[in-house]
């Protein structure tokens, strides 16, 4: 592409830095929305994000990954649900297991819960009570190492911090200004290949390379 200067000469602006500002804007608006979508979620309580601390949940979920999960009546639970939930008689500590037997009696939803790789269902029947409960919906892997002092903070904030991250990442992509392009130099033009420093055009035997000697009278 080529861009007019100051003082009237053509700029040339390279191509890769006009694709590289265009991408950088399409990362911008995508991580704009991301987090419009995240902080609204996160905000009314849609969404929680919360670390796997255990291997009781294994292959699928490792020690270290975030489980994301997503509030939902608890009417709309099933068997083989993955979900957060506080063991009977525990405040403090929430589990994420699998539910393999689920019952209703007298409006009370009760849950019986089992880690894939443990050998026996968990102790106890966990009853769910409010209308709602955490459904597992996606998962991070590793994210959960730099998301576990957040088990007792804010919640979902990790996917806010890293789409901050991406957003300053596009931002410095945009702002960087491109170096122009050198022109291609004509032949014949100042500084072309025809005029190059220390050749002497007026004396051809210099210019072809040729000893010059000086003769006698």
């Amino acid at each position: 592409m080529i861009a007019g200067s100051a003082d009237g000469r053509a700029t040339h602006v390279p191509e890769h830095g006009i694709i590289r500002r265009v991408l950088s804007v399409l990362i911008l608006v995508v991580a704009f929305g991301a987090l419009a979508v995240a902080g609204y979620q996160v905000r009314t309580g849609q969404w929680h994000a919360t670390p796997v601390l255990s291997g009781s949940m294994r292959p699928g979920l490792q020690p270290g990954d975030v489980v994301v999960t997503q509030r939902v009546p608890i009417s709309d639970l099933s068997v083989r649900d993955v979900v957060v939930f506080y063991p009977p008689n525990e405040t403090a500590r929430q589990t994420v297991h699998r539910i393999v037997k689920l019952t209703v009696k007298g409006g009370t939803t009760s849950i019986t819960t089992w880690g894939d790789a443990n050998l026996v269902a968990d102790q106890g029947i966990s009853s769910l009570s409010g209308t709602t409960a955490y459904r597992v919906v996606r998962v991070v892997p590793l994210a959960g190492y730099p998301a576990i002092w957040l088990q007792n903070g804010g919640r979902g904030l990790l996917a806010i911090g890293l789409g901050s991250i991406l957003l300053v990442a596009a931002l410095v992509t945009i702002l960087r200004p491109d170096k122009p392009a050198r022109p291609p130099r004509s032949p014949g033009s100042p500084g072309g290949p025809d005029d190059s420093p220390g050749e002497d055009k007026a004396n051809p035997r210099r210019s072809s390379g040729g000893p010059h000697r000086a003769t006698a009278a």
